[in-house]
């Protein structure tokens, strides 16, 4: 069974190392904005083990500077769960709560390996592609909701 809650940001820091930040210090996955006034935290879990991690945070699109917006960083699925849904229901979930706040816009950096999985949901690549020093290549992506 799948199930995605709302979680304190000390429970993405595990999967976000193992998944995003392999090589790094631990540290590297404490993030500033881990604790910014509205934002959250989704943990997936898939047969009552956590398997993927979500944030979303408000963060204007550097695009659109003006427009209030809701950026998706630090989503991570371990690899023994990927495709069985933990990614999309967080994705989902993640959504749906920033619709419901009355923002219109999501953006993220898409490593290129998730760049399908974010496609397959209705977002859109905008920009060149470019790199990410501790992270590698990644795409701008963008979803209007």
């Amino acid at each position: 069974m799948i199930a995605v809650k709302e979680i304190p940001p000390e429970l993405t820091y595990d999967i976000r190392h193992i998944v995003l930040r392999e090589g790094l210090p631990r540290e590297s996955c404490y993030w500033d904005t881990d604790r910014l006034d509205g934002a959250f935290h989704l943990g997936g879990w898939l047969d009552e083990r956590q398997m993927g991690v979500a944030t979303f945070q408000p963060e204007p699109d550097p695009d659109r500077p003006g427009e209030p917006a809701y950026r998706l960083r630090g989503m991570a699925v371990l690899p023994a769960a990927r495709g069985n849904g933990v990614g999309a229901l967080m994705l989902l979930a993640g959504t749906d709560r920033v619709r419901r706040m009355g923002i219109g816009l999501m953006w993220c950096d898409a490593r290129i390996g998730a760049v399908d999985f974010y496609l397959r949901y209705g977002w859109e690549k905008c920009g060149a592609l470019f790199e990410i020093p501790t992270a590698g290549p990644h795409y701008r992506m963008k979803k209007e909701i």
